[in-house]
């Protein structure tokens, strides 16, 4: 059986950089922007319209996906919905084929019925996030706290469009991890342990 991990993250929380230490060490495929162009081959559209256009909630005007099983037409979808359900099939195909790590993109939520499925959301202080996003993404620390906040509340809007779940909810998730607490490296191994742990057998005589 295969063994998944779906990593939602913060912005700047570092959550990219950890999924892909993590798959590294498990020996796993990871997902993450690589979702953007197999998408693009299922609905047609440029993987710059998509990397342009998949968290823009505002962009369409079919609220909430799930409650209708995706059974829409590609014919009458606006285009950020057609993207939607292209991602979804993408993602479910890769879960049935090989272990993998998968950044982002409703996974947990799209992931939510397959067995062996490990769900982690990743989160860091402010000044933890503008350093990184400041330092790897080129953000001006005058600029970063704003952008932050701004991504921040497109991916939130994202996931409610699309799951009618609130993005970050601990009860949808497996491990919730703060950067700023215990490193990259610390939450790469906290990770990494808790897969094995839950792929082992569970001996339920154990007294702890």
């Amino acid at each position: 059986m295969k063994q998944i991990i779906t990593i939602g993250r913060t912005y700047g929380s570092g959550g990219r950089l950890i999924g892909r230490e993590v798959a590294n060490r498990l020996g796993y495929t990871f997902y993450d922007k690589e979702l953007i162009e197999l998408a693009a081959k299922e609905c047609g559209f440029s993987p710059e319209f998509i990397q342009a256009n998949e968290q823009r909630s505002e962009f369409g005007f079919f609220a909430n996906l799930s409650s209708q099983g995706f059974s829409y037409s590609k014919d009458t979808l606006p285009p950020a919905d057609m993207l939607f359900v292209a991602q979804c099939k993408v993602i479910q195909d890769i879960a049935t084929r090989e272990n993998c790590v998968i950044v982002g993109r409703c996974a947990d939520y799209i992931l939510r019925d397959f067995e062996n499925c490990m769900h982690v959301f990743v989160r860091s202080d402010e000044a933890d996030c503008v350093r990184r996003v400041t330092t790897y993404y080129g953000v001006p620390a005058a600029k970063a706290p704003d952008q932050i906040k701004k991504i921040n509340r497109q991916r939130g809007a994202h996931c409610k469009r699309y799951t009618d779940r609130t993005w970050g909810a601990a009860e949808n998730y497996d491990m919730m991890l703060n950067t700023a607490r215990f490193g990259v490296d610390g939450c790469v191994q906290l990770i990494c342990d808790a897969a094995k742990r839950a792929a082992a057998p569970i001996n339920e005589d154990v007294v702890y």
